[in-house]
């Protein structure tokens, strides 16, 4: 993995990829009173730079690195992060120590920070940018090809996989990335995928208990599925019937049936969620195909699995990523990041390329002979994208964040639209609690869920149970924003303070976590009403202090509220996962809303409705994403060999 991504930082900084850096102040004189001062040559100052100081900017997680470099005429003197996006918490190890470690090291050649490379290549990169300028150097613009057998539309886990396979297939493969790092989403994903695999489950303990469940499901429920849940029904009575002592039961049928069951819903006006059998049942069956493809290219798995039918890569996301980044770079793909797809160029009827504009700002029009593989992801940061359609939460609309890369924006589906492609079910996506305007984990949200005592909606009041965490998430999506603010006395900072010592102080540094010595003055640092919300706390401690809650039926209380002092930790869902998206044929084509498939256009993961459902297959999803990208990466190739 660390070899990836130092071959990933080295090929962005070869292709001058990263924004231009200039020398905010430094010790050589201009040429005239008027002029703007310019860094003295290198071999006219007698030393590696021109001293002063130097700005530099790069992409990292979420946006823009800048950082300021202060030189001496042999040494680099100190180096800090002046301004980020990027998610507390996970970043901050790389902006803590990353600026020491390339001053004791006069060098950015230093290890990422495990956890945090792309935040770390972010900012080695723009330190690098800053280097460059301080030492007199002008990037000579690199030539950029614009033509190939396939262009792929976004280097995330599908799109990787659809360059890897064209390219495996002797196609000539641009990809093109608006992030300055591959993974997409995929990266900061448990990595998980399906591994049905019967020598692994031989030598497991039996699952007897876990099986009954499909004796008693009914096959006339499931539709063009039902064959699979009688072939599976099948299976278990022959499976608990054999009289052996160990291994344990799963099949491809099992799988299949659970998906059904999993994704299977509607909206809240009653209108199903699609789920597309066959595609589904074509990367289902080839799962052991597509866990094969990546142990090749490195990819290693936990020996443990991931809910019923899955395993996970070592590494989680990133140790997905690896493997096909590696498979995509051995396949001859010519990556270009900083580069957004903006339209689709089509030529007597047929998709024949797209128009980009890269980290230069100049738009160029990359041509494909085989066609385009769109897979740009969901549109999970686009709120107005989603407000306009989700049919999720009352509350939630164009303000609410997103866990999402900021590229995630629906490019694709919005590209595919204006040529007439299908969509559908695009009101249906996930949420998920985070630091207000993403600035915590999932994970590190979940565990400031766990301490609260009780939690107010932006107006102030109570609004559910919080002693029951998944129903303070589903409530909240009917809050306005999505927000939550959750309070709590000195109970609540000692519990903050026991996951991690100094945690509240780090908590409060980020900017959305109040302390103080009233409620009230607490409430008002957080944007609340601090009448209302003293009230509600009030009302609170006398439902604590009777055992029961009258408004919301709570029975389980962590104390009254009312030692000080008292925090208030303003937090919000944000979108996570969108579910629809275009319509494709088994092999990936996508349709026109005739049901035609539109010559010369592929799309794969994220990207698609119909494999989802309407809820996030963690364990299933992955492979499906994979499994796409490779098809459509193998058509397009064909498609180009044949012409």
């Amino acid at each position: 993995m660390k070899r990836a991504l130092s071959l990933l930082l080295c090929a962005l900084l070869a292709f001058g990829l990263f924004a231009c850096a200039a020398p905010t102040e430094q010790t050589t004189p201009a040429s005239s009173p008027d002029a703007a001062p310019q860094p003295t040559p290198v071999e006219d100052a007698g030393g590696l730079y021109a001293p002063g100081t130097y700005t530099g900017s790069a992409a990292g997680r979420n946006g823009e690195i800048t950082v300021e470099v202060t030189v001496t005429a042999d040494a680099i003197e100190s180096v800090a992060v002046t301004g980020h996006s990027e998610t507390a918490g996970i970043s901050d190890p790389a902006i803590e120590t990353l600026p020491e470690a390339i001053v004791a090291a006069q060098s950015t050649g230093v290890d990422a920070v495990a956890g945090a490379t792309i935040t770390s290549e972010g900012i080695l990169a723009a330190v690098e940018s800053a280097l460059a300028a301080a030492r007199g150097e002008e990037a000579e613009p690199a030539a950029v090809s614009t033509e190939a057998d396939v262009v792929v539309l976004g280097a995330g886990g599908a799109g990787l996989a659809a360059g890897a396979a064209a390219g495996e297939a002797g196609a000539s493969v641009i990809i093109l990335e608006a992030n300055s790092y591959a993974g997409g989403a995929t990266i900061s994903s448990g990595g998980h995928m399906l591994y049905v695999d019967d020598a692994f489950n031989a030598a497991q303990p039996r699952n007897d208990a876990d099986l009954q469940k499909y004796l008693n499901y009914d096959p006339a429920d499931f539709g063009e599925w039902a064959n699979d849940l009688l072939t599976l029904q099948q299976q278990v009575e022959d499976y608990l019937n054999n009289g052996e002592p160990t291994g344990r039961f799963d099949s491809v049928e099992r799988v299949l049936v659970d998906h059904f069951v999993t994704g299977s819903g509607a909206d809240r006006e009653g209108n199903a969620v699609s789920l597309d059998y066959q595609l589904i049942k074509d990367a289902t069956l080839a799962n052991m195909e597509i866990y094969d493809w990546l142990c090749g290219a490195g990819m290693e798995i936990a020996d443990t699995l991931y809910k019923d039918h899955a395993n996970s890569p070592v590494g989680g996301g990133s140790g997905l990523v690896a493997p096909l980044l590696a498979l995509a770079e051995n396949a001859g793909c010519n990556i270009q990041y900083n580069t957004r797809a903006t339209e689709l160029v089509v030529e007597n009827g047929r998709v024949v390329g797209a128009k980009a504009t890269g980290p230069d700002g100049v738009e160029r029009t990359y041509t494909a002979k085989g066609g385009v593989v769109i897979a740009t992801g969901g549109f999970a940061s686009n709120p107005e994208m989603v407000a306009k359609y989700q049919n999720y939460g009352l509350g939630l609309n164009e303000n609410v964040g997103s866990s999402n890369p900021p590229t995630s924006r629906g490019d694709g589906i919005l590209m595919a639209e204006a040529l007439g492609a299908t969509v559908r079910d695009l009101q249906f996506i996930s949420t998920v609690l985070m630091g207000y305007q993403n600035g915590c984990t999932i994970g590190q949200a979940d565990k400031i869920l766990g301490t609260q005592q009780l939690i107010l909606n932006a107006e102030g009041k109570r609004f559910t149970d919080e002693s029951s965490n998944s129903g303070v998430k589903s409530a909240l999506n009917d809050q306005t924003e999505g927000l939550a603010f959750l309070v709590g006395d000195a109970k609540m900072i000692d519990a903050l303070n026991a996951i991690e010592e100094g945690y509240v102080e780090d908590l409060i540094g980020r900017g959305w976590v109040y302390r103080a010595d009233t409620v009230e003055e607490a409430a008002e640092l957080a944007g609340l009403d601090p009448a209302v919300a003293a009230e509600s706390v009030a009302q609170f401690n006398s439902f604590v202090d009777a055992g029961s809650d009258p408004d919301f039926g709570r029975t389980a209380f962590n104390g009254k509220v009312e030692e000080g002092p008292f925090l208030v930790a303003k937090m919000a869902m944000h979108y996570h996962l969108t579910f629809g998206g275009l319509v494709v044929d088994p092999s990936t084509r996508v349709l026109d809303t005739a049901g035609d498939a539109l010559p010369g256009l592929y799309a794969a993961g994220d990207v698609l409705s119909g494999f989802e459902g309407d809820v996030h297959q963690s364990g299933d999803c992955l492979t499906i994403v994979v499994y796409t990208g490779k098809v459509a990466g193998e058509q397009a190739a064909a498609e180009a060999a044949a012409r």
